[in-house]
């Protein structure tokens, strides 16, 4: 029984380490995407019998848990400070074993790759390798750090652009949209880790330019997102995912104005801004081709 226990705590372990209710969500994204935005001709059931969108799909899913495992690597002690219960049971897999894993991940994600082409392979060993440099790196500069984890975010999906070599406007908006959507949700969260950033000595843009400039900079991203709704909005293939908008932009409105009111607000706006991504993910399906 002990043994049982044990190996069901490495077991709730690793799903905390790679995030597995993110990696859940992009695997839903990932075939919806690929469904309504590059295939529209294919059934969702045709595509994950594509050996080679499946391989694709793989090498996704194991280079983005790969990361998780990295990154928690480099943030141990900070985020002990930010989420230690999480954290702990991180913990419960030995940090030799957590590096085994990460880089039988990776070796997973370049082979699953490589059964597409070899340019699939060098596309992701360039995708493993900026996920490395910014675990390392580049997560030491301010806003570089955010731009960078958002390009990080939407990495995959150009993938699918790369797979299925179909692009139009619709699809080049949505992209910016989400783009700054990501972008704003990873600078709400540096209001979040300010305590460990705090700690650690990690410039964050709250830290450097104060909280009140930090949260005009989220403004500022917030009106630009203006540009793509209005461009999406205008698309044929907007279809019923219009209400989505509608409503995510009456939501997100509130929600920002009591976050730039009160900090105490800012895990609730975080946490909205998280729903509404999701949802943004399930509203897919309304997307319509004429």
């Amino acid at each position: 029984m002990k043994h049982k226990n044990g190996f069901s705590t490495q077991i709730l372990s690793f799903f905390a380490l790679v995030r597995v209710q993110n990696i859940i969500l992009l695997v839903v994204a990932f075939i919806l995407t690929a469904k309504f935005f590059f295939a529209p001709q294919l059934s969702i059931l045709q595509l994950l019998t594509n050996l080679n969108f499946l391989a694709l799909l793989t090498a996704t899913i194991f280079s983005i848990s790969a990361g998780y495992i990295i990154n928690a690597f480099y943030d141990l002690s900070k985020d002990l400070i930010n989420r230690p219960q999480t954290t702990i049971l991180e913990q419960q897999i030995p940090q030799k074993r957590r590096l085994h894993l990460y880089f039988i991940l990776n070796i997973g994600a370049v082979a699953a790759a490589g059964f597409i082409s070899w340019r699939a392979a060098l596309f992701f060993n360039i995708y493993i390798f900026l996920i490395w440099f910014y675990s390392h790196k580049v997560q030491h500069i301010p806003l570089v750090n955010n731009l960078w984890l958002t390009v990080l975010s939407i990495f995959p999906f150009f993938g699918i652009f790369l797979y299925f070599q179909t692009f139009d406007s619709f699809i080049f908006w949505h992209a910016i949209f989400l783009f700054l959507i990501l972008l704003i949700k990873n600078l709400i969260k540096d209001f979040i880790k300010m305590k460990g950033d705090l700690a650690q000595g990690k410039p964050t843009i709250p830290l450097l330019l104060g909280e009140k400039q930090a949260k005009q900079i989220i403004l500022m991203i917030s009106l630009l997102t203006i540009i793509p709704i209005y461009f999406l909005m205008r698309s044929p293939n907007i279809g019923q995912m219009k209400y989505y908008f509608y409503l995510s932009i009456i939501l997100y409105c509130i929600g920002f104005i009591f976050f730039y009111k009160q900090n105490r607000y800012t895990r609730f706006f975080y946490n909205l801004v998280k729903i509404l991504l999701g949802c943004g993910v399930l509203a897919i399906i309304y997307v319509q081709h004429p």
